[in-house]
C-alpha cells in the first residue's frame, strides 16, 4: 500500500459500517480511531445499535409485565432488603418494602433483624383492614426465607390471602418492588453524601 491509500478507503465508509467491522467498539474508541485514521465519525448514527445491547447482555431479556391489580390491595409486592453494613439512626440494617399493585403506593419499614418481617407484614394487613376497610388478597415476593416460613404461611392461609413467589434467581418477576428498592437506596445514598 502506498501512503494514505488505506485511509482513503476509510474516508469513503460510514461510521456504522466501521463500527460493525471493528467488533462494535464504544463511541469513545471509535471517535479516537476516527481522528487517528481520519475518517468521518457520526455518533448519532450509532445510537440504536441493537447488537451492542444484545452482546453486553448476560441473560435473555425478561418480558415486561402488563398485569395490574383491579383494586387497591388486591395484590401487594413485598421484598426485604439487607443486611446493610451501615445501620440507621435506629440501629436498623434491613428494610421491608411493600408496594401496592394497583396504586403503586409504597410502605417502608426499617427492621433491626430480618425476623421482624413477619410481624410487620401481619401489622400491615391489619392496618389495611382497619384504615381502608378492605383486605389484602394476594402477596407476591421472592423466595426469601422470611416470607416462606411456616408461621407466615399459616397466617396467610388462615386469612384467605393467596401467596405467590417468583421463580428462583429471577428478581425480574418481582420487579416492581425491586425497582422501588433501587430507588430508595439511591435516594438514601444521595442523602448520606
Amino acid at each position: 500500500m502506498r501512503g494514505g491509500s488505506a485511509f482513503a478507503t476509510i474516508k469513503k465508509e460510514d461510521s456504522v459500517r466501521w463500527h460493525q467491522h471493528l467488533g462494535h467498539p464504544s463511541f469513545g474508541s471509535l471517535a479516537s480511531l476516527s481522528t487517528v485514521c481520519k475518517f468521518k465519525f457520526s455518533k448519532n448514527s450509532l445510537v440504536c445499535c441493537d447488537v451492542c445491547h444484545r452482546a453486553k447482555q448476560t441473560q435473555n431479556s425478561f418480558c415486561l409485565s402488563d398485569s395490574r391489580a383491579e383494586k387497591p390491595f388486591d395484590l401487594i409486592h413485598c421484598d426485604l432488603w439487607g443486611r446493610y453494613h451501615t445501620s440507621s439512626l435506629a440501629s436498623c440494617h434491613y428494610f421491608l418494602c411493600i408496594v401496592d399493585g394497583f396504586s403503586r403506593a409504597t410502605w417502608v419499614y426499617l427492621l433491626r433483624d430480618k425476623r421482624e418481617a413477619y410481624e410487620r407484614l401481619v401489622h400491615f394487613c391489619l392496618m389495611v383492614k382497619t384504615q381502608f376497610d378492605t383486605c389484602v388478597k394476594k402477596i407476591r415476593s421472592d423466595n426469601g426465607t422470611e416470607f416462606t416460613k411456616q408461621e407466615l404461611q399459616a397466617y396467610l392461609l388462615n386469612h384467605g390471602i393467596l401467596y405467590e413467589t417468583s421463580c428462583v434467581d429471577t428478581p425480574q418477576q418481582n420487579g416492581r418492588v425491586e425497582q422501588k428498592n433501587r430507588h430508595l437506596l439511591n435516594v438514601a445514598r444521595a442523602l448520606r453524601f
